[in-house]
């Protein structure tokens, strides 16, 4: 393998749950272990503090330099502390809607946090706090959160027909913003995940509202490889990759069995499978093979794997820009007024 596929190989065996701790205390105490690439992938990845926790968890932390301990140690703290503020303004956010009767339900980081799932909440980095509202209701509910503090908004610089969320919506006193969304997916594959059965199958946790663990992986997933490009470029998401294990979604027969039916789900658990033994029981067919083999040339030669990546991102950002100058008039007035101007 190659240095990055290595890199990686070392952050999921230290996430992973069925990895033993003697395979790899062997591994960390190496006088050759490198800690370096690995603090920059897990930072990339947004997984620092998991890695940090996992150690803690694992009885490992000794085997940390003393400086990067210390680092680890501060940014764990850090996260924790705003993870605690996060859940505060989750939970107001949950009374205000339920208030005012809108049918809701939190996503992603901001309903992992509400779950409990972790030992430690820290392990989770939040961005923005995401909400799918019903969507007869998704106007009335950004009037409500924009009428109580949350009265900044950020959004484009032209009309975006069919988004999944509105506006972002800020408020100074919050540290986080709202998405409030009306679609998990894009409008090409919206239908993937059925989003009445999405609200109708939510569970209340210290009142705020979640999904059932296979709609939170499931839309994790799907969203990771269709609106991330994840798919498209073959890498993995090793946040995603941790949340799924953390409730146990890699052991869910039915979210398996419905990824299994499409070229992006194949993907996800092929690579999934390529670096956590939590996939193994996985089986693969023909085209996750070739996905395996593949993302280990990607992997192997780093040469091939930026060409690629660049010409990949080229063609993906032309592709978009060509679709939008084509069929949105307020894309095309907007790239007319920076060209004038």
């Amino acid at each position: 393998m190659g240095k990055l596929a290595i890199t990686y190989q070392h952050i999921a065996d230290i996430l992973s749950f069925e990895v033993s701790n003697f395979q790899l205390e062997e591994t960390l105490k190496n006088p050759a272990f490198n800690w370096d690439p690995l603090v920059v992938e897990g930072s990339k990845h947004l997984v620092l503090p998991a890695i940090y926790c996992r150690l803690k968890a694992r009885n490992l932390l000794h085997l940390l330099p003393t400086d990067l301990k210390n680092y680890l140690e501060e940014l764990t703290t850090i996260n924790r502390n705003r993870n605690k503020a996060l859940l505060s303004q989750v939970r107001a956010i949950s009374k205000l809607l339920n208030e005012h009767h809108i049918e809701h339900v939190f996503l992603k980081g901001a309903a992992l946090l509400a779950s409990g799932c972790y030992q430690d909440n820290a392990e989770r980095m939040v961005g923005d706090i995401d909400i799918l509202v019903q969507e007869t209701q998704v106007h009335e509910a950004f009037n409500l959160l924009n009428s109580n503090g949350y009265n900044n908004t950020s959004g484009f610089d032209y009309e975006v027909k069919h988004f999944r969320h509105l506006d972002r919506l800020i408020s100074k006193h919050e540290l986080a913003a709202i998405e409030i969304h009306s679609q998990l997916l894009d409008k090409k594959h919206k239908s993937l995940i059925d989003l009445k059965s999405v609200l109708k199958s939510k569970s209340i946790i210290d009142g705020v509202a979640i999904p059932t663990t296979y709609y939170l992986s499931l839309h994790q997933i799907f969203n990771w490889q269709l609106i991330d490009k994840g798919h498209y470029y073959k890498f993995p998401n090793f946040k995603i990759l941790y949340d799924v294990i953390k409730v146990n979604s890699d052991k869910d027969e039915a979210l398996v069995s419905d990824l299994m039916r499409f070229k992006y789900g194949k993907s996800f658990l092929e690579i999934a499978k390529f670096y956590f033994k939590e996939f193994s029981h996985i089986q693969s067919n023909s085209y996750m093979i070739y996905i395996s083999l593949s993302h280990k040339t990607l992997m192997s030669c780093k040469p091939i794997r930026v060409f690629v990546r660049k010409g990949k991102y080229a063609l993906n950002f032309l592709l978009k820009r060509l679709h939008l100058l084509l069929t949105n008039t307020s894309y095309t007035r907007h790239i007319f007024k920076k060209v004038f101007n």
